[in-house]
């Protein structure tokens, strides 16, 4: 077991425009002290109908990472006539989830619709909605949505459109000139489209996924959150409550200490990223190559034979594997026409552009004693270790990578730091070209 600790200080238990009525008491979350997620095979049971969700950790948040599919207008009647399935079509609600009204999002029957819609709309946030979410979990709110996209466009790609990164790699129409989706934040966005208040017809499957927060603008409409086939954004925006959107939950660990995760998260959407990798060749080997922002880097460690260079502990295999560590002279001498060593610019330049050492580091190779790397962005560093005066060190614990003027770019198990520092000509460190 392993403990997430959370700090949600702003979502507290209240409704912004003033005290909450009695008539709506029950739409609150429960106020728990502490919340235990007990996942299997990476994956959380609703209680309620046995449905299993992924879930995912975004920041210090955590987020079903499948549309809900609940839809026992028996146990919850505020659901009846209140929620469809895509095309009228009950396989859609099997894979996609129904698309609920707000209403329905929210649990409400007439009575509480009636009473939350009298508050001033000038003020109109509502804290701790459970809705229709399963126990524990809660509908998001607008800020909920707000810190998803903030924490990625700036934590994450540095302030650039985040939203290639929130869908679903497959059922998005493509739009010439639009990044593809990438689900690199493991959120899994579908394109359910949605079901238009007037006449009833349904919208935008393949092209749009719209989700409903708990967050009313007026009598009749609600602030809901979008991505969209043609552009790259997660933008919110004004929509008719009665409208048919899907629904994400939120695990509720607004007035928690913490979150006790039983089990692991599942992480395979990491490796499942579709890198656009490019190609270039040494002495007729072909290596890949990836687009980092503005700069073009090898995806693997140069494994050229010269002198002065080694097979970690002098085996041939750990040269297939992580390539080959190369003295400073000889580092100097193996990048290709076109391409050369990294100076310790663009070493810090790629560090602005990735922030953390894990986003870096390889999906596999890495001591079990640490995580496994994110490789957000292709780059695949290899803990392929040193070498200096005839002993080798550090294999799957770090990766260490020559630059120019004995500039050495460190990326070790334990932590997210990208160091730059200089080291000593006589060691032997693993080689990556930059495209000049």
């Amino acid at each position: 077991m392993k403990k997430i600790l959370t700090s949600f200080a702003c979502m507290a238990l209240l409704v912004a425009c003033g005290d909450k009525s009695a008539d709506y008491d029950d739409l609150f979350a429960n106020g728990k002290k502490s919340i235990t997620l007990t996942l299997k095979d990476g994956k959380f049971t609703d209680s309620r109908d046995g449905q299993k969700y992924s879930v995912v950790a975004i920041g210090e948040m955590i987020w079903m990472a499948e549309n809900l599919r609940y839809a026992d207008s028996s146990k919850t009647p505020n659901l009846k006539g209140n929620m469809w399935c895509l095309e009228n079509e009950k396989a859609y609600c099997e894979e996609y989830g129904p698309l609920y009204s707000w209403t329905a999002a929210m649990n409400l029957d007439e009575k509480n619709a009636s009473s939350l819609a009298t508050y001033s709309y000038d003020a109109n946030y509502v804290y701790g909605v459970r809705g229709i979410c399963p126990d524990g979990w809660r509908l998001p709110t607008n800020d909920d949505w707000s810190l998803l996209g903030n924490y990625w466009s700036t934590y994450i790609i540095q302030g650039g459109p985040s939203g290639a990164d929130f869908k679903s790699l497959e059922g998005w129409e493509e739009e010439f000139g639009i990044e593809k989706p990438l689900n690199r934040s493991g959120f899994n966005a579908y394109p359910a489209g949605r079901r238009n208040s007037e006449g009833g017809n349904f919208m935008s499957f393949g092209k749009y996924a719209y989700f409903w927060t708990s967050n009313q603008v007026d009598a009749g409409t609600s602030i809901g959150w979008a991505l969209f086939y043609n552009n790259n954004y997660l933008v919110d925006g004004e929509y008719y409550k009665d409208h048919g959107m899907s629904v994400r939950c939120i695990l509720d660990a607004s007035v928690s200490s913490g979150v006790e995760i039983e089990g692991d998260l599942d992480s395979s959407f990491l490796d499942a990223i579709p890198f656009d990798y490019g190609e270039m060749e040494i002495d007729g080997r072909s290596y890949k190559t990836i687009q980092i922002g503005s700069q073009n880097w090898m995806a693997e460690n140069v494994a050229v034979k010269t002198e002065d260079s080694w097979c970690y502990n002098d085996d041939s295999k750990n040269c297939d594997k992580y390539g080959r560590l190369y003295s400073f002279e000889k580092a100097k001498t193996v990048c290709p026409d076109g391409w050369r060593l990294p100076t310790e610019d663009d070493f810090n330049t790629l560090q602005l552009y990735v922030q953390f050492g894990s986003n870096l580091r390889s999906r596999d190779g890495w001591t079990d004693k640490g995580k496994r790397g994110l490789n957000l962005w292709g780059f695949n560093a290899l803990p392929a270790g040193g070498y200096e005066k005839g002993d080798f060190f550090d294999v799957t614990y770090t990766s260490y990578m020559w630059g120019a003027n004995q500039s050495v770019l460190s990326l070790r198990y334990y932590d997210d730091k990208i160091s730059v520092e200089t080291k000593e000509a006589s060691n032997a460190f693993s080689v990556r070209c930059i495209e000049e």
